[in-house]
């Protein structure tokens, strides 16, 4: 599990217009990733 301060993992996501979004894009800036895998669905 990550903790406050810990280095943010390599990741590769889609985008809402379904381009490619990775950690790379954050490069350098101060971020916070909330990731709801249930959300929107029906589960």
């Amino acid at each position: 599990m990550l903790q406050a301060g810990d280095a943010m993992p390599e990741f590769t996501l889609r985008d809402p217009e379904r381009e490619k979004f990775t950690d790379a894009n954050l490069r350098g800036a101060i971020a916070v990733v909330a990731f709801y895998p249930m959300s929107f669905t029906g589960g």
